[in-house]
């Protein structure tokens, strides 16, 4: 999650809570609820949710594209 998207950029320049990134939100969720472990497990699955549907319906083309890079003629 650190990696998948920026995290030091929007952690230096954002500064309202409402434009913060997913894995930001996450992080000053982990900080502020340290032993709510179940609510910050809840929250990265929100926030892996829409990637997981997005490859379900997309998977075809996913994979299509992975192949066609990989096939030689």
């Amino acid at each position: 999650m650190w990696t998948w998207n920026e995290f030091l950029i929007p952690l230096v320049m954002v500064t309202s809570e409402g434009l913060r990134t997913a894995p930001l939100g996450l992080a000053f969720f982990q900080g502020q609820y340290t032993q709510g472990f179940t609510l910050l497990a809840a929250g990265a699955f929100l926030v892996a949710l829409p990637v997981v549907i997005a490859y379900l319906f997309l998977q075809r083309h996913f994979i299509a594209g992975m192949l066609e890079g990989a096939v030689r003629e």
